[in-house]
């Protein structure tokens, strides 16, 4: 929660679904997105997280936090995992690969720019990351990627769905829609704050009779030590 210090917020921790009750937005981190499943099932979290997507609070998920969010989501483990919901598109798993497949890559950020002001790229930290394939017609994309030439994408969507899904060669790794923002990688991991003032502009913008905490569910925290990820090639 270091990044959110910064900002000079103060960040709790979710284990119980009535901790929700006293808080105005939440983050969900990254990490196991099937373990954090399987614990926010034994918690008995999924029925409140969702009520908190429904009753219009502001939900960031990061890696892993996409992934709840996302409406769908592919390239999962045997028997899926169960989601949130709220966010109108499709996650693959694992787009990008395994752990040892992490990278950096500087990401164009118009949006991003524009309201939070500073560079027109932010470097991004994907690892074990996901990645979005399609989005609904209210969702706004706010980053992409190019895919490389050589990248297999996910068979179950049939030849003909790629060759036009895919003809920009490109997938969507931040994505917003409403109340619910969405980000392949991680901005807690750099010195970058951008993405975390944005949004506590969100989360600002319907607070009202709540507390202004922002949250990790599930007790996740998400201040890595910087060192762990030095020198992280670029994706190729």
């Amino acid at each position: 929660m270091a990044a959110l210090r910064r900002l000079g917020v103060k960040g709790v921790e979710i284990r119980k679904p009535e901790q929700l009750d006293s808080v105005a937005s939440l983050i969900i981190p990254g990490g196991e997105s099937t373990t954090m499943a399987k614990l926010a099932e034994y918690h008995n979290l999924f029925p409140a997280l969702r009520e908190f997507v429904k009753m219009g609070k502001p939900v960031w998920g990061t890696c892993a936090g996409l992934i709840f969010l996302a409406n769908k989501a592919t390239g999962q483990k045997t028997g899926g995992q169960e989601l949130v919901g709220g966010l109108d598109c499709t996650v693959h798993r694992n787009f990008f690969g395994s752990q040892v497949q992490s990278f950096e890559a500087e990401l164009p950020v118009p949006d991003l720019a524009s309201k939070e002001g500073g560079p027109e790229t932010f470097r991004g930290v994907f690892i074990r990351a996901p990645a979005i394939l399609e989005v609904g017609p209210e969702v706004q994309v706010l980053a992409d990627y190019p895919i490389p030439s050589n990248k297999v994408l996910d068979s179950n969507f049939g030849a003909d769905a790629l060759e036009e899904k895919w003809s920009e060669k490109k997938v969507i790794v931040a994505v917003k829609q409403g109340n619910l923002l969405g980000t392949a990688f991680h901005p807690e991991l750099t010195a970058d704050t951008r993405w975390h003032s944005y949004f506590l502009k969100m989360a600002s913008d319907v607070a009202q009779g709540a507390s202004s905490s922002i949250v990790a569910v599930g007790g996740g925290d998400f201040s890595l030590n910087r060192r762990q990820i030095n020198d992280l090639p670029v994706f190729q």
